[in-house]
């Protein structure tokens, strides 16, 4: 190709998380002008996380008949059409429609992408390729949506999800014409892949799958309950934002640094110290008050809690080292994990609502314990 493989994942995986996030950044704006109540607003928040749930599986069977990166930038149309939708939605079902078509596009993203980064890259250097990967992600959610705001109260939220949704399908178009021009990718056809039947009898997958599903149950939507923790204990709530930066500073710390840690020292062994890390980091943030230490330990747990991500992304491509598989492998995963993430801020809701705030917070660092020892005996499987 005339544009590096692995650096084009980067670019779409840039735009795919930054759009991502963009889109429910304009409801304030579409509530106002159409009228919308909260129960409204939150359903078409559902309607774009659903969708990664229910388009996991099909993202596979997609990239394996058509070729993984064509369908992620076929996955940028998409959604580019779904914000320009936006842009001219009349009504409430419109707006449905709209988000409904830019959930399409973000939701076969993911499966497919890691897939592709697996695909491209050693195993030995699998571990530092997921870690800049996941956190170019973050570069994007930071970068693209911290403007949408702000040209949305100047122009208009309309003008602003067209302009967003023009500018993507530009993008579209010239990574196609880059592509069709060097017409480099073949997909490879492999009879010998795994089916999604042998996989949920597949030792390692399933207990990989397990350790993701307690991950997500730890880490996941911890970040939806930090500003109620913080407000509890007496912090001003006109300074949450500050914690809200240093957590996503971590992030990207987390994602890059736990990336490069699993190449040299192994997924598992990194995975283990890393939820152990994080279990002690959860507890001490919900007993400290010094806002100086809250704040360095809020880089911390944002380092911890999603810089697991690619160590997890490694353990999956660790099932099978047939790159033409990896599709089924990270669909199926996708699908199982992303379950677990979409029901632990109810989970997690109730257990505040009946005991506490603090018991989130003590609930999930048992959560991070459990996927510490779950990961324990994949080495020798």
């Amino acid at each position: 190709m005339m544009i590096n493989e692995k650096k084009l994942l980067n670019i779409l995986h840039l735009f795919n998380d930054g759009f991502l996030v963009s889109l429910p950044l304009l409801l304030p704006f579409v509530q106002i002008e159409l009228g919308l109540n909260l129960a409204q607003v939150g359903f078409l928040g559902t309607v774009l996380k659903s969708l990664s749930i229910l388009l996991a599986i099909p993202a596979g069977l997609i990239a394996s008949k058509y070729g993984g990166t064509k369908s992620l930038i076929v996955a940028m149309l998409i959604y580019s059409c779904g914000f320009i939708l936006t842009a001219i939605a009349p009504s409430y079902f419109f707006i449905i429609l709209a988000f409904l078509f830019a959930g399409l596009g973000f939701g076969i993203f993911h499966p497919i992408a890691f897939a592709e980064v697996s695909k491209h890259t050693s195993k030995e250097n699998r571990g530092n390729a997921m870690g800049n990967f996941t956190a170019i992600g973050d570069v994007g959610r930071v970068a693209i949506s911290s403007l949408i705001t702000v040209i949305a109260s100047l122009i208009g939220w309309r003008l602003t999800s067209g302009i967003y949704g023009g500018f993507a399908f530009a993008l579209f178009a010239i990574l196609i014409l880059i592509i069709n021009k060097s017409n480099s990718h073949k997909v490879t056809i492999n009879n010998k892949k795994i089916s999604f039947k042998v996989l949920l009898k597949h030792p390692k997958f399933l207990k990989i799958s397990l350790t993701g599903i307690l991950d997500s149950y730890a880490s996941s939507s911890l970040f939806v309950f930090i500003p109620f923790l913080l407000l509890d204990r007496g912090i001003a709530p006109a300074i949450l934002g500050l914690f809200t930066a240093f957590f996503f500073i971590g992030n990207f710390l987390g994602k890059t640094m736990l990336g490069k840690s699993v190449d040299k020292y192994g997924n598992v062994k990194v995975f283990v110290i890393a939820e152990i890390l994080m279990a002690v980091t959860i507890l001490l943030f919900t007993q400290l008050d010094n806002l100086v230490i809250l704040s360095i330990i809020a880089i911390f747990l944002g380092a911890l809690t999603k810089g697991t991500t690619p160590v997890i992304q490694t353990m999956v491509a660790d099932v099978t080292e047939n790159e033409n598989s990896f599709e089924e492998v990270f669909a199926l995963n996708s699908f199982i994990v992303s379950i677990a993430s979409t029901t632990a801020p109810l989970a997690l809701g109730l257990i505040a609502n009946s005991y506490g705030i603090n018991y989130v917070f003590i609930f999930s660092a048992i959560f991070a314990i459990l996927a510490a020892i779950s990961s324990l005996n994949l080495t020798k499987l």
